[in-house]
């Protein structure tokens, strides 16, 4: 009978090792996957955060195209994206301890551009660049660099300056004449 109490007692032994082994092998396999669960990058996260720069030969997007100032004298920001799929955006900018936001919309005809409007910014000066998810206010890009050029506007009706009169002796002997227009003759619509 000791002989049997000895085995059982083994047995006992032995079950409740192998269940230890189990119990630290899953709670071990479950810190590990955790871990790489958090090394992930995810939308929701603000780390590793995209640099956000000027585009080059070669661009990694979203990247900035451009800035030019339309006829009111507002800011456009052009960036170029992934494409259909990159997420809606604004675009805020720090300037000191200043902060502009500038609403941004898709180019329908390409899908890798997109346009933002809002104050004008200095050129030259250092500024923070924050590309925002309109959905879910998320950082997407950012990057800190100069406005190094600004593209203008042209006004839509350009007008040459209107010039004085200044009479002259000889301005008599000139006869003022307006040209009439030609039109070529084309049948009307009732023909």
């Amino acid at each position: 009978m000791a002989f049997q109490r000895d085995d059982v007692n083994r047995n006992r032994l032995i079950l409740g090792i192998s269940i230890s082994i189990v119990l630290v092998i899953l709670i071990s396999g479950l810190v590990l996957w955790r871990q790489s669960q958090r090394g992930q990058a995810r939308v929701d996260q603000r780390f590793p955060l995209q640099g956000l720069k000027y585009c080059s030969p070669s661009p990694v997007t979203p990247c900035v195209v451009s800035f030019s100032l339309d006829a009111k004298g507002n800011m456009l920001v052009s960036f170029l994206t992934d494409g259909a799929f990159y997420p809606d955006f604004y675009l805020k900018i720090k300037a000191g301890e200043e902060e502009h936001i500038y609403v941004c919309e898709k180019v329908n005809t390409f899908s890798t551009s997109v346009y933002c409007t809002g104050k004008a910014m200095p050129v030259g000066e250092v500024l923070q660049f924050f590309i925002i998810s309109l959905n879910e206010d998320v950082v997407l890009a950012q990057g800190n660099f100069p406005i190094i050029g600004m593209a203008l506007a042209a006004p839509g009706d350009y007008l040459p300056p209107t010039p004085t009169n200044t009479a002259s002796p000889t301005d008599d002997l000139i006869p003022e004449t307006t040209p009439s227009p030609s039109y070529p003759s084309y049948p009307g619509p009732g023909s």
